[in-house]
């Protein structure tokens, strides 16, 4: 009997908390949340949630606040191999930084999905680069590092000769 009551508690408690959620698709996603209407149309209307639930066609799960469509606020994004990106996410934006010169890059489209970028800062310049990480290590991918030769030539003044990337005159 005790076992009866406990269940249909439970039962009626989900049944409380999911009548009322909403559930709409947009892009590669799936968003739930209790504060939007079924298939609701996102690309016809912005919408903000303070509490969302968002499912991504790849695995990756992301639960907090949602403004203008875009995660903005402190929220959590799981990925499917496990890896945690928890804090503060701006404007589809996540950066964990690993240390003072060493960050991941978080991008998130509702209607793309999630692209990760290991960056670098290089001694001399002020910008993050792409990176690889190798036995543990950041070390330049094959674009950051032609960014960093482009940079460093671009600030040295280049050579005025070589008809480089330098402005045009008037």
């Amino acid at each position: 009997m005790k076992q009866i009551l406990i269940t249909s508690l439970l039962f009626t408690f989900f049944l409380i908390f999911n009548v009322n959620s909403g559930t709409t698709s947009f892009g590669v996603s799936i968003i739930n949340s209790p504060e939007i209407k079924d298939n609701l149309d996102l690309s016809k209307k912005k919408i903000s949630l303070k509490n969302a639930e968002v499912k991504f066609n790849d695995g990756s799960n992301y639960v907090g606040p949602i403004r203008k469509n875009k995660l903005h606020g402190k929220g959590k994004l799981v990925l499917p191999d496990g890896t945690i990106f928890e804090g503060k996410f701006k404007s589809n934006k996540f950066v964990k930084k690993h240390s003072r010169k060493t960050r991941t890059f978080v991008k998130i489209d509702l209607k793309k999905g999630i692209v990760l970028e290991n960056q670098m800062k290089v001694a001399g310049l002020s910008k993050y680069y792409p990176a690889e990480i190798i036995d543990g290590e950041f070390k330049l991918s094959k674009k950051g590092e032609l960014m960093v030769s482009q940079d460093k030539k671009n600030a040295s003044g280049g050579d005025a000769g070589s008809g480089g990337s330098g402005g045009g005159g008037c």
